[in-house]
């Protein structure tokens, strides 16, 4: 399993803070693809002018849910629960509201399973309605040792869902919280993207200069 290093350096002469997100992932479903949310990952808050920060991303895929009423821009998700998935075996597991099973979480974790390849598969059953509020994503840890949101969308019921998670990263200044969702809007108009793949680099270097653009180095 890949483990990348991504170093956020601030050379922008400003005390700035820091946001690194990923790309969401391709989510399928039976019914009308959902909607997906970026959520911001991990967080470097107040890095002071000539400082630096560090996240290490370990490709440990988890699923998560909440219950979120709504979900828009500026609502912080806080994961209800979470659960370590192999993309590798296309691992399916099965979500219940706790309506009839008297449990609310994920249960019946199926590896191997019947997603598809890189690929994990969340089942929901008729225990629940839109309007009950749940939500699923994608998490990763981002070093606090609890997975944190990558991804989110809207949860409705006696569904499939295939999610297939990207590594690919995005790393812009702002001021947001773990787990809140991002609107492009809010976020700075200067973006790192951070891309991997094909390379036998697994250390990313950021650095914003004086004008606030970002370069990125590999190595």
């Amino acid at each position: 399993m890949a483990t990348y290093t991504i170093r956020v350096s601030n050379q922008s002469t400003l005390d700035k803070s820091y946001v690194v997100t990923l790309q969401p992932p391709i989510v399928t479903a039976n019914g009308a693809s959902p909607q997906i949310f970026t959520n911001a990952w991990r967080t470097f808050n107040k890095v002071t002018n000539g400082g630096w920060d560090t996240v290490i991303y370990n490709e440990n895929t988890y699923a998560y849910w909440a219950q979120q009423p709504s979900l828009s821009p500026g609502v912080t998700v806080d994961s209800g629960g979470a659960l370590l998935m192999n993309t590798g075996t296309q691992d399916t597991v099965s979500f219940v509201s706790g309506v009839d099973a008297g449990a609310r979480g994920f249960i019946d974790m199926v590896s191997p399973g019947t997603a598809q390849g890189g690929s994990f598969e969340i089942l929901t059953t008729t225990d629940f309605t839109p309007a009950s509020g749940f939500a699923f994503g994608l998490a990763s840890d981002n070093g606090s040792g609890i997975p944190s949101p990558i991804a989110t969308f809207q949860a409705a019921p006696n569904e499939k869902y295939n999610l297939t998670p990207i590594v690919k990263f995005y790393v812009t200044d702002g001021d947001f919280t773990e787990g809140e969702i991002m609107a492009v809007t809010t976020a700075s108009n200067a973006t790192a993207a951070i891309d991997f793949t094909g390379s036998t680099f697994n250390t990313a270097t950021v650095i914003q200069s004086a004008n606030g653009a970002f370069s990125v180095s590999y190595s």
